[in-house]
C-alpha cells in the first residue's frame, strides 16, 4: 500500500443521500487533498466514494443498506481513498446518519487525514500541533468550501479559517481568542429558538467527549441577516495521556438547502391540505399496481369502506371492469402526461356510480404517482337523461302546441307590457295581408297602427279590466286595417302570465282569430231578423225597436216624431184577380216607392201584409209630413203593368204624432192607427192626421187635416 503522509490536520465535510444521489455534497478540502478538481468534472459526487475506496475498506463504508439504518447511528472508520497520482491517502471517517420526514436518509460525515496510525491531533497538544502546521496546511483549512474553527480545552478559539469567518459573519478579530457566548453569535436551533451556550455543539463535546455530527443550527450574522450551518463536532484528544484537549467544529452554509427543504415541507404541507381538506374525491395511485396510497377525506366518504378505508386498496377493487380498465388508463395517463376518462366503481355498499375521472401524472421523492379526481356524475347523468326526456316531452308537446295553432289558423302574440316589446307569429301578419318583414320593426304599436279608432278606446278599458284583477283574462273583438284597406275583424283573447312583486302587469300572450267569416253570418242573420223578406225594408221586430230609439232620440233633442201607417187600397183583389206571385211584385214596386219619397234617415218597415210603416225623426213641423204622403199617394195610385197585367190600386195613410213629446211607442201607434181608419172610411187612397177628441165621421175633419192626391197642403197644425 502507498500511503503519502500529510503535512497536517485537514478536516473535510461531506452528505450523501441514498435516494437522491444527485444532491450528494462533497468538500472542496478533501477532493483537493486527493488531487481532483470538482469543477473541472474529474470527480461526480453521485458515485460517493466507491470508486476512490481501497477495496479491502469497502465493507466499511457500505451504504447499499442506507435505507434500513436507524436515524442517528454513528460511524468511525479509518480508509484509504486513492488520490489522483495513484497513491493511496489515509483518513478517519466519522459520518452520522439523518432520516428526513419524506423518508431520505442522508449520511453526513467528516474526514481527517492522518499520517500513518497517529492521528492528526496527536502531539503534546493541540497548540503545538498549529504551530507545527506549515503552509501546505493554511492553503488547504482556507480552500475549504466549509468553515472549520477550532477550539482549546477552555473554549477559545485557536485556529479558523476564512469559510468560518465569512458564513459567521464576523472578522478575525472577533472570532480569535474568543468563546461564544449565549449571545455573541446568535444560535438558534431548527424551532428558532434561540440557543444558550450549554446548548452549543462545541460545548457538548467538551462535556461529553463525545462528537456531534448533523447539528443544524441558525445563525443570527452581525449584519442583521440569517444563515443556516449543518454542524459537525469532534473531540481532540492530547497524545500519551488521551486527555480532552480541544474541539475541532467544522460547518457548511446550507441556507439554500434549508430554505429548499422548507419551501418544500411547505408546499407538501399545502398539497396535503389541498389533498384531504376538500370536497373534491382525491385519490393517489401507485401506477405499477395501482395500488392506492393516499385518499381525501371526501374520497373515503364516498367509497365508504369499513375495514380502513381506502389505502392500501387497489383501483381494480373499485373498478367494475377490473385489472384491464386499470393497464389501459395508466398506459394513457403515463403517454399524455394526463387524461380524462369515465369508468363505474364500486363503492364499500356494492353501489355501483358512475365517475368521471381526472388524473395527471405527478412526482414525489423520484416516484412517479397518478392522482386522480373522481366526479361522480350518476345523478348527473340521471338528470342529463330525465332533462333529454323532459326536452323531448316539451318538443312534442311544443309541435302539438304548433299544429294547434296550425289547425285553429290563430296568429299568436307576446308582449312586455313594460317594455313594449312584441312578437307575433307569421299568421298573426297574414290576417292582415301583410308578412311579418313587412310590419318589421314589430312593437305594440303595430298592433295600435292597425287597429280600429273606435275598437281601439274599448281594447284599452278591456285591458285595465284585466290589469285591475277585475277579469281573469282580457278578450274583444275589434276591426284591423288589412293592407288592401279593408277591414278585417279579429277576436283578440289573451292572459297576464307574469306579474311583478307589486301586483303589476309584465308579460301577456294571446292569441288573434280571423272571425270575418262569422262576422259577416252574424250581419246576415242580423239583417233577416231585422228585415222584410220580400221587400228588403225593416220588419214589424225592427220597426218596434227602432221606434222606441228615436222617441228618445227626438225627447233629448226636443224634436217631432211622426209616424205613417200605410195600407194598400184594393191589394186583395189583385191576388184574388192576378195571383199573389204578382201581388208579391206589387208590394216590392210599393216599398220601394215609400222608400224613394222618404230621406235617409226616415225608417222604412213593412209590418206585414200589404201594411208599411215610415216613421220621420226629428221634425220641426209635424205638417211637414204631408208632403212625402202625398207623393207616395200619387205614385202608387197610378197604373201599371206587371207581367203583363194592368194593377190599379191606391193607398191609405194615417199620421200620427207626439203631441207633447212625451208619448210611447204603442201610444203613437195606435194613433196613426186610428188616421188610417179615418182615411179608409172617408172614401181612401188618403191621407189623414190623428187628431185628439175628433169624431169618427170624415166629413166633421177640419179638411186641412184630411187629403187626397189632390188635397193642399195643411195651414193649421196638429196640436190645433
Amino acid at each position: 500500500m502507498n500511503e503519502a503522509p500529510q503535512a497536517g490536520p485537514v478536516s473535510i465535510l461531506y452528505e450523501f443521500s441514498s435516494k437522491s444521489p444527485s444532491r450528494n455534497f462533497v468538500g472542496w478540502g478533501i477532493l483537493g487533498l486527493l488531487g481532483y478538481d470538482l469543477s473541472a468534472g474529474e470527480f461526480d459526487p453521485a458515485q460517493g466514494w466507491t470508486p476512490l475506496l481501497h477495496p479491502e475498506d469497502v465493507e466499511k463504508l457500505d451504504f447499499a443498506d442506507a435505507d434500513a439504518t436507524p436515524e442517528g447511528t454513528k460511524r468511525r472508520n479509518v480508509l484509504r481513498l486513492r488520490h489522483k497520482d495513484g497513491h493511496w491517502v489515509l483518513v478517519e471517517d466519522c459520518s452520522v446518519v439523518r432520516v428526513t420526514p419524506s423518508g431520505d436518509v442522508f449520511t453526513s460525515g467528516c474526514m481527517t487525514a492522518r499520517d500513518g496510525a497517529r492521528t492528526l491531533a496527536s502531539g503534546n497538544g493541540i497548540s503545538d500541533v498549529l504551530a507545527a502546521s506549515d503552509n501546505l496546511h493554511k492553503r488547504l483549512l482556507d480552500s475549504l468550501a466549509e468553515g472549520v474553527v477550532v477550539h482549546d480545552a477552555t473554549g477559545a478559539v485557536v485556529e479558523f479559517n476564512d469559510t468560518a469567518l465569512e458564513i459567521l459573519g464576523l472578522t478575525a478579530e472577533e472570532l480569535s481568542g474568543k468563546a461564544p457566548t449565549d449571545d455573541a453569535w446568535g444560535f438558534v436551533n431548527e424551532d428558532g429558538v434561540p440557543l444558550s451556550l450549554d446548548e452549543l455543539p462545541g460545548k457538548t463535546v467538551r462535556e461529553t467527549g463525545k462528537r456531534e455530527y448533523g447539528v443544524v443550527l441558525g445563525v443570527n450574522r452581525a449584519h442583521g441577516d440569517f444563515r443556516w450551518i449543518r454542524v459537525n463536532a469532534e473531540p481532540l484528544h492530547a497524545a500519551g495521556t488521551g486527555t480532552l484537549d480541544g474541539v475541532i467544529v467544522s460547518f457548511a452554509d446550507i441556507n439554500d438547502v434549508k430554505q429548499a427543504e422548507v419551501a418544500f415541507r411547505e408546499r407538501e404541507l399545502l398539497y396535503r391540505q389541498m389533498f384531504s381538506n376538500t370536497t373534491a374525491i382525491n385519490i393517489l395511485v401507485d401506477p405499477k399496481d395501482g395500488r392506492i396510497v393516499d385518499a381525501s377525506h371526501a374520497a373515503e366518504e364516498l367509497y365508504g369502506f369499513g375495514d380502513g378505508g381506502l389505502v392500501g386498496r387497489t383501483i381494480p377493487d373499485l373498478d367494475v371492469e377490473g385489472a384491464p380498465s386499470l393497464r389501459k388508463h395508466v398506459a394513457e395517463v403515463l403517454e399524455n402526461g394526463s387524461f380524462s376518462f369515465h369508468v363505474r366503481h364500486r363503492l364499500g355498499n356494492g353501489e355501483e356510480r358512475k365517475m368521471l375521472v381526472h388524473a395527471g401524472v405527478i412526482e414525489l421523492h423520484e416516484r412517479k404517482y397518478i392522482h386522480t379526481t373522481n366526479v361522480d356524475i350518476t345523478e348527473r347523468e340521471n338528470y342529463e337523461r330525465m332533462l333529454t326526456d323532459a326536452n323531448r316531452k316539451l318538443g312534442e308537446e311544443r309541435q302539438r302546441l304548433n299544429e294547434i295553432i296550425w289547425g285553429t289558423n290563430a296568429g299568436t302574440w307576446e308582449w312586455n307590457i313594460q317594455t313594449g316589446e312584441t312578437r307575433f307569429n307569421e299568421r298573426w301578419a297574414d290576417i292582415i295581408g301583410y308578412t311579418l318583414e313587412e310590419l318589421a320593426p314589430i312593437s305594440i304599436e303595430t298592433w295600435m297602427a292597425h287597429c280600429h279608432p273606435e275598437d281601439f278606446e274599448r281594447s284599452g278599458a278591456l285591458l285595465q279590466s284585466t290589469f285591475n284583477g277585475e277579469t281573469d283574462h282580457y278578450e274583444c273583438e275589434c276591426r284591423m286595417r288589412h293592407k288592401d284597406g279593408s277591414w278585417v275583424w279579429v277576436l283578440d283573447r289573451g292572459k297576464v302570465v307574469e306579474w311583478d312583486e307589486d301586483g303589476n302587469p309584465l308579460r301577456m300572450s294571446g292569441t288573434h282569430a280571423d272571425i270575418t267569416p262569422s262576422k259577416t253570418v252574424e250581419a246576415e242573420i242580423r239583417r233577416l231578423a231585422q228585415t222584410d223578406h220580400l221587400t228588403g225594408l225593416s220588419n214589424r221586430h225592427q220597426f218596434t225597436s227602432m221606434l222606441s230609439q228615436i222617441i228618445h232620440i227626438n225627447k233629448r233633442f226636443e224634436k217631432n216624431i211622426v209616424l205613417l201607417l200605410l195600407d194598400l187600397d184594393r191589394f186583395k183583389a189583385v191576388n184574388d184577380s192576378y195571383g199573389h206571385p204578382v201581388g208579391d211584385k206589387l208590394l216590392i214596386e210599393v216599398a220601394e216607392i215609400i222608400k224613394r219619397n222618404c230621406r235617409e234617415a226616415d225608417v222604412v218597415a213593412r209590418l206585414g201584409g200589404d201594411e208599411f210603416a215610415v216613421v220621420l225623426p226629428l221634425m220641426e213641423d209635424v205638417r211637414d209630413a204631408a208632403l212625402p204622403a202625398q207623393r207616395i199617394i200619387e205614385e202608387v195610385s197610378r197604373p201599371r203593368i206587371i207581367d203583363g197585367n194592368e194593377v190599379h190600386v191606391g193607398i191609405s195613410i194615417g199620421i200620427s204624432t207626439c203631441g207633447d213629446r212625451t208619448g210611447d211607442p204603442d201610444s203613437i201607434y195606435r194613433d196613426a192607427d186610428k188616421a188610417l181608419y179615418r182615411a179608409k172610411n172617408c172614401g181612401r187612397n188618403r191621407y189623414c192626421f190623428y187628431v185628439e177628441g175628433d169624431c169618427n165621421e170624415c166629413n166633421s175633419i177640419d179638411r186641412e187635416l184630411c187629403g187626397r192626391n189632390t188635397l193642399h197642403s195643411p195651414t193649421k197644425s196638429v196640436a190645433e
